[in-house]
């Protein structure tokens, strides 16, 4: 019989399966590259997708442990792809400062942040997989560590918006809207860590995913997920596809000064080699004659 939290599962598949499309399109119309964030949307729609799928099918197999736990791996999956899609694309808005100012934040910035979430998923993951009593809600200490680790993860990605933000007089017309969409995501996405840490560290039943209170998962963690995707998404479709920067190396004093002493040299050269080429007047007498008229015109081309 199909009750509340079948009814969830039946809402995540009417949402995510027009979002995978959108999502898909966008990645290969903007380019299909992390950077662009898009592709982090195709992976949540898709996890959200099979986890829905999953946990419908338990209406047939109440009892298939296997069904359940690669529902809770699905549905763990939903906070990495998120932050990461948010760091795509507050690179995409670092991309046009590059484009416009050439001076961008570091990309190692956003690649640093980006492997936090990846660690901090594959430690959840092993930390749902490894457990199997799904009574006690599939909390162990891997997952709240991986809980840790995505709440840095989300600091990290609160302080690239600032950093972003801060120069986004050097964002190119239109992309300002990146900002506007990582600006409405954040919020939402600590308010669904909030309601993964309550239950895992605070161990409060109404907050776990498996028998808690429905309504409490719907307005803490179903409807955030489905309003980021949705403006994320929204907004993406008015942006323009854009080329991507080239990040070139910055020359340092040490590597202008080596520059100057290379022309300098490669300058001396050529001037030698132009006076080797420049054939000298036959000297008549006799060799200490000859010796002497050398050693003058040596002294002239030295000083030309």
């Amino acid at each position: 019989m199909i009750d509340y939290r079948h009814g969830i599962s039946i809402l995540d598949i009417i949402v995510y399966i027009p979002t995978f499309f959108l999502a898909l399109w966008m990645a290969f119309h903007h380019g299909f590259k992390k950077s662009s964030g898009w592709y982090f949307f195709v992976v949540f729609s898709l996890a959200r997708i099979i986890g829905a799928a999953c946990y419908l099918a338990t209406l047939s197999a109440p009892s298939n442990i296997s069904l359940y736990i690669t529902w809770a791996v699905c549905t763990s999956l939903g906070i990495s792809p998120l932050i990461l899609a948010c760091i795509g694309l507050l690179s995409r808005a670092n991309d046009s400062i590059m484009r416009k100012t050439a001076k961008p934040l570091s990309p190692l910035l956003f690649r640093a942040v980006s492997l936090l979430s990846l660690v901090a998923l594959v430690v959840s993951i092993v930390g749902t997989t490894e457990n199997s009593d799904i009574t006690h809600g599939l909390v162990n200490t891997k997952t709240q560590v991986a809980l840790i680790l995505f709440l840095i993860t989300w600091f990290g990605a609160c302080i690239l918006l600032l950093l972003v933000a801060n120069r986004s007089h050097s964002i190119e017309d239109g992309e300002h809207r990146l900002l506007l969409a990582v600006g409405i995501s954040l919020p939402l996405i600590l308010v669904r860590l909030i309601y993964s840490f309550i239950y895992s560290f605070g161990h409060k039943s109404d907050f776990s995913m498996l028998s808690g209170n429905v309504t409490v998962q719907l307005v803490m963690s179903v409807l955030e997920e489905i309003v980021i995707v949705l403006v994320c998404l929204g907004i993406g479709l008015t942006l323009q596809v854009r080329p991507s920067p080239e990040y070139s190396h910055q020359p340092s004093v040490s590597d202008r000064q080596s520059d100057a002493i290379e022309m300098e040299s490669g300058g001396y050269q050529e001037n030698q080699s132009r006076r080797r080429q420049t054939p000298r007047p036959k000297r008549r007498g006799g060799p200490l004659t000859k010796l002497v008229m050398f050693i003058v015109d040596e002294i002239n081309d030295r000083r030309k």
